[in-house]
């Protein structure tokens, strides 16, 4: 049988659906992970430090309760912290739902627990879209991915958006963690991610390099493998939201830019915090980039959750899109930030061969 087209479409791993029925999206979340071994910086983006070295401490393995959570937020390792089920999600993606949510971008590896099926289950369950990610591995934690040619790469990713796993099909390359262009496994990952896109018409989704130069120079390298740029996000550029002029010279490369670490609680080791991505979104929006900024709250350990204290899923709809609203934001702007953007970076386009 023959795999149906998504040209045009949403694929969610519910299947294929019109992309006005997405309503608000956010961009990069965690639903059903494991992330026990990532570092702190890992899990905050490029911008903040390992807080005091703690993700080098001895690994805690009670489970966490209220006594725990001061000790989580500001950075202590936590196994089960760090382990995000079907089971504990399922009330707080319909606590989403019950906001007005209408999708979620699912971005975690298969290196790190990435479950379809329980995905799927889980969009069934609350109503809410769930669009998964593929090709999202590191080459510093798979073994192996060192050797794997470029070829290779390409045709797992292909797979996973147009076979899927059991079934269930990827809308989303990614997210695909910073990369260093210098590293050959790097390289040949990042050409493999736009071989893809070009032959699919899927989305990508790569996380900010060290620098932004970097940045740029891996966007030069996306452009010359014959991914379209327009269908690029730039992930956690939370970190650049003090600098107005990187941002826009970004902006200008005619990617996304996604500030997918909302909702975090503030510490010390933060070099930004959410009242300067709202400046940031202002900036870009004044400088005519409005139709190029995605949102997302960072929901990526059970101390992000409702239920744990943090701002959950809705934290956009809840606290960001009023903040911002209170800041001049008006509605065609709040809707283009939560529905229109991603609305358009999520719709595949036809592929190039």
């Amino acid at each position: 049988m023959s795999t149906p087209t998504a040209t045009g479409r949403v694929m969610t791993v519910t299947g294929p659906i019109d992309p006005r029925s997405l309503g608000h999206t956010v961009t990069s979340v965690h639903l059903v992970s494991d992330l026990y071994g990532l570092s702190e910086a890992d899990l905050n983006g490029l911008s903040e430090a390992d807080p005091n070295g703690l993700s080098d401490a001895g690994a805690g393995e009670a489970r966490v309760t209220m006594g725990l959570l001061g000790a989580l937020a500001l950075g202590a390792p936590n196994r089960d912290d760090r382990r995000l089920t079907e089971a504990i999600v399922r009330p707080e993606l319909a606590d989403f739902a019950g906001l007005g949510g209408g999708a979620v971008v699912e971005v975690t590896g298969v290196d790190l627990g990435r479950d379809p099926r329980a995905l799927a289950d889980l969009a069934r369950a609350t109503g809410v879209n769930v669009v998964m990610g593929c090709g999202g591995y590191s080459p510093s934690r798979t073994p192996g991915l060192t050797d794997r040619p470029v070829e290779s790469l390409t045709a797992e990713i292909i797979s996973d958006l147009r076979e899927g796993v059991d079934g269930v099909r990827a809308g989303v390359i990614g997210e695909i963690e910073a990369l260093d262009l210098g590293r050959p496994a790097d390289r040949a990952l990042a050409t493999g991610v736009a071989h893809a896109a070009r032959r699919t018409g899927a989305p990508v989704l790569l996380d900010r390099a060290a620098t932004t130069a970097a940045t740029h120079a891996l966007l030069d390298l996306m452009a010359e493998s014959g991914a379209d740029l327009g269908r690029v996000a730039i992930g956690h550029c939370d970190g650049l939201a003090t600098d107005a002029d990187a941002l826009a010279g970004l902006a200008d490369r005619g990617v996304f830019l996604q500030f997918d670490g909302l909702g975090r609680l503030p510490t010390v080791n933060r070099e930004v915090d959410d009242q300067d991505v709202a400046a940031a979104v202002l900036a870009l929006a004044g400088r005519g980039h409005a139709e190029r900024v995605l949102l997302s709250p960072r929901v990526a350990r059970k101390i992000d959750l409702k239920s744990f204290g943090g701002g959950g899923y809705g934290f956009v709809t809840e606290q960001f899109v009023p903040y911002l609203g209170y800041l001049g934001a008006d509605e065609a702007l709040l809707t283009a930030l939560t529905e229109s953007n991603p609305r358009r970076w999520l719709t595949m386009t036809e592929g190039r061969g």
